[in-house]
This record gives structure tokens, C-alpha cells and sequence, in this order.
């Protein structure tokens, strides 16, 4: 057990009762957690990764040489991973390159294998990953939160002797072949399927598998691929949630990042957004980091812009109707540097709304919904809202830029296009 679980630093708001509560617990499942960044992980139960190429020919590559400042770290994380029966050496016709990459302490290594040419002939599972706006929406009414991140979770799912052969990358120590899942880039391979349906198993369904009483379905988790979310609207039910989750995670022989969790918070950070017991918002230092971007000298720079944007639309009210002359401009128009008066005007407001805007509330499904709707010549965009003290407040807000054939509509018809789109994407 490290010292950062037994001092449990930076509780919010909590009394030491409470933390003597919150410590016992945690206490008592101290073996799941881990706290190097590079610790070996035992396998999961009730998972196992397999891999179909079809008919394809197995594709080699020539290994590529790493930094020097990297081989040393590169070398003790293979002797680990060899160690922990991770990894074998391999004879298979496949040969993938490795990617390293450091993690955010910029000490550790991140091993990720770099697939594109295997990942070109594998037949997906046809599991769906649940959408990012679904999964940061479900926390109403809470007041207490903690987060798991899984300890390199894909490691803990073993795979089948084919899977094996295809998984097997090579680099100047040697060639290898991962005995489970390897931890990838989030589009590489079919591994990130593997580990939902378990997460989702293991905190919801028991499958008539004898398990202690105290393993019961802990319902109102919010998780992706190797990370769960929970909240609580009391601090006694949160304590009792934990335990239960952790006791499952015990069972399925998961580990727990120690680090990357966080335990009784009255704000946890999710999937690149923060969510809070009245709101959600993005990210702080992604915001910081979109308000110091120039004006982008090339197409490819403003498409960039609004992708980070896009994904944070639901934060910025009227995106699409300031966003419409950003969507508007041609390669032609930002190299030559002219006609952009309306697109840098766009592209200063949406720095600005990014965090002007009202915050999002969590929905509350006993109340009645508001859709304010607005529309313009290239645009239309709605708010869905709630009163909360006399006042409507934000919930979510959408639109696009309308097509070709949207564009000649009426705007009343436009209008009735953003209440339609709030109802399809609410």
C-alpha cells in the first residue's frame, strides 16, 4: 500500500470519520491497487481477446531503433512484461513496429504497437462503444464521486494462440508476441472491444457465478473501455458503492491504477470533461490551451481547431452559427490570407464562449424540459433547458450548418430543424 492511499490527500470536503470510513475500505481491497506505472497486472477471469484476419497474408516489418535515452526503459519494460508472462518470444510471420510513448508523469513509457496494416484485416466485433455524450450525462442527483482507471487493462485480458501470433511485433531486442491484450492506440485492433462487455459483467451482471454477498450490482457506474465513473448522493452510499465495486474487481482480478483513481470528490475528471454535483465542463487546461491557439495559416490548422472544438460543442452556445464561416473557407482562402475579417471574428467568439457560456446542468428527468431554438442564414442551433430558480438554465446545447437544400428553407422550418436535432441527439 503507498503512502498516497493511507494519507488519502486532497479529500473534498470530507471529516475524518468519514476518511476513517473511506480508509478502511480501501484498506481492505489494498491488493488490486498499483502504483508504479509500469507494475505487472495478474489476468482478468471471464475474458479472453481473439483476433480474425481472414485469409490474409501475414505482413513482416524491419524493426526500428529507438532513442538511446529510451532503450534502457524500453529493455527493463520487456524484461518486466517476459517477467510477468505478459509477453513470449515469438516465431510468427506477423511483425508490427512499436510506438513508445512517455505518460503524463514523463517517466514512464507507454509500449503501444503500431497495427494500421493488421488493423486493415480484421473482422470487428460488432460490440458498439457507448457515445461520449451518453456516458458524462447520467450524474444527476449526485453528490459524492470517485474514478477507477484500470491498471493497463487491456494486460489483464489473455488471448487466444491466434490472436498471439497476430499480436507479435518486433524491435532491437527481439521478436515478440503478447500472450494478452497489448495496450493500444484507442483504433488500433479490435482489443478495446474486449474489455467493455467485462467492465459491464463485472458491475452489473453476475452470469450465476458463485460470488460473496457483499458482490452485489453496482448500478449507476458510468464506464469506458478501462475507466469508470461513479457518484453517490450520499457519502454513506458512495462508502458502500466502493466496497462493493471493489470486491468485484477483486473477484475479476482487476487492478486498480492508484494514481489515475480518485476516491470521495465532489469533482472528478471524465473522459476530458470534469463533472461537478450541479455541472459538467470541459476540461480546464484543454480550454487554456484553445484560447492561446493563433489563427491557423492553413486549412489542415483549421480543421484541427474545430475538431477540438467539436467535441466540446455542447459547452458553447451557437457553435454552428459561429462556427458556419470557419466550415465556409476554402485551403485557396487561408493560404492567400484573404476575405478572413468574418472567419477570425468567428474563431476569436468561440475562444471566448468556450468559457463564457452558461455551464451544462445535469438533466433532471422529474422536471419538464425547455428547447429554445435559433437560427440564422447558414445555421440553426437550440438550447435545451430547465428552470432552476426562477430561471432556465442550459442542458445541452446543439445545431449544425445547414445543407445545400436546408439553406432555401424558411426560418421557421430552420427553427423546427434545431428542435428536431435537440430531440434526436437528447
Amino acid at each position: 500500500m503507498t503512502s498516497r492511499l493511507l494519507t488519502l490527500e486532497n479529500l473534498d470536503e470530507s471529516t475524518e470519520a468519514q476518511e476513517k470510513q473511506l480508509k478502511s475500505i480501501l484498506k481492505r481491497h489494498q491488493k488490486i491497487f498499483l502504483g508504479d506505472g509500469n507494475a505487472a497486472r495478474p489476468p482478468a477471469r471471464g475474458v479472453i481477446c481473439d483476433l480474425d484476419v481472414g485469409d490474409a497474408k501475414p505482413v513482416a516489418q524491419r524493426p526500428r531503433t529507438g532513442g538511446p535515452h529510451l532503450a534502457i526503459k524500453v529493455y527493463k519494460l520487456l524484461k518486466n512484461l517476459l517477467e510477468a508472462t505478459l509477453i513470449e518470444h515469438s516465431e510468427s510471420p506477423w511483425a508490427s513496429l512499436i510506438v513508445i510513448v512517455l505518460k503524463k508523469n514523463e517517466v514512464d513509457i507507454r509500449l503501444c504497437i503500431d497495427y494500421r496494416v493488421v488493423n486493415s484485416f480484421i473482422q470487428l466485433s460488432n460490440y458498439p462503444l457507448p457515445l461520449i455524450d451518453d456516458l458524462i450525462t447520467g450524474f444527476e442527483g449526485m453528490m459524492w464521486f470517485m474514478s477507477f482507471d484500470m491498471a493497463s487493462g487491456f494486460w489483464a485480458v489473455r488471448m487466444t494462440e491466434r490472436a498471439k501470433l497476430i499480436s507479435a511485433f518486433t524491435c532491437p531486442f527481439g521478436h515478440f508476441q503478447w500472450k494478452s491484450d497489448p495496450q493500444l492506440p484507442s483504433d488500433e485492433m479490435d482489443a478495446e472491444r474486449s474489455m467493455p462487455p467485462l467492465v459491464e459483467q463485472m458491475t452489473v451482471f453476475r452470469r450465476n457465478i458463485p460470488a460473496p454477498s457483499q458482490m452485489g450490482s453496482v448500478l449507476g457506474s458510468s464506464s469506458y473501455i478501462d475507466v469508470i465513473a461513479h457518484g453517490a448522493a450520499t457519502w454513506d452510499q458512495l462508502c458502500g458503492d466502493l466496497d462493493a465495486l471493489l470486491y468485484r474487481l477483486r473477484y475479476w482480478s482487476i487492478s486498480v491504477s492508484l494514481p489515475k483513481s480518485e476516491f470521495g470528490k465532489r469533482v472528478i475528471a471524465y473522459l476530458s470533461h470534469e463533472i461537478g454535483a450541479e455541472w459538467i465542463r470541459s476540461t480546464p487546461k484543454i480550454v487554456k490551451d484553445i484560447q492561446e491557439l493563433p489563427f491557423p495559416s492553413t486549412m489542415k490548422g483549421v480543421q484541427s481547431f474545430l475538431g477540438s472544438l467539436n467535441y466540446y460543442h455542447k459547452f458553447i452556445e451557437d457553435y454552428a452559427v459561429v462556427a458556419a464561416s470557419l466550415y465556409e473557407l476554402t485551403d485557396d482562402h487561408v493560404r492567400a490570407g484573404r476575405h478572413l475579417s468574418r472567419a477570425k471574428e468567428s474563431f476569436a467568439i468561440l475562444k471566448r464562449k468556450i468559457v463564457s457560456t452558461p455551464l451544462p446542468r445535469h438533466p433532471d428527468r422529474t422536471k419538464p424540459f425547455v428547447i429554445i431554438p435559433h437560427a440564422n442564414q447558414w445555421a440553426a442551433c437550440a438550447v435545451l433547458g430547465q428552470m432552476h430558480d426562477g430561471l432556465v438554465q442550459p442542458v445541452r446545447f446543439t445545431g449544425h450548418v445547414l445543407s445545400d437544400a436546408e439553406l432555401k428553407y424558411h426560418i421557421a422550418e430552420k427553427e423546427v430543424l434545431a428542435v428536431m436535432r435537440v430531440l434526436h441527439v437528447f
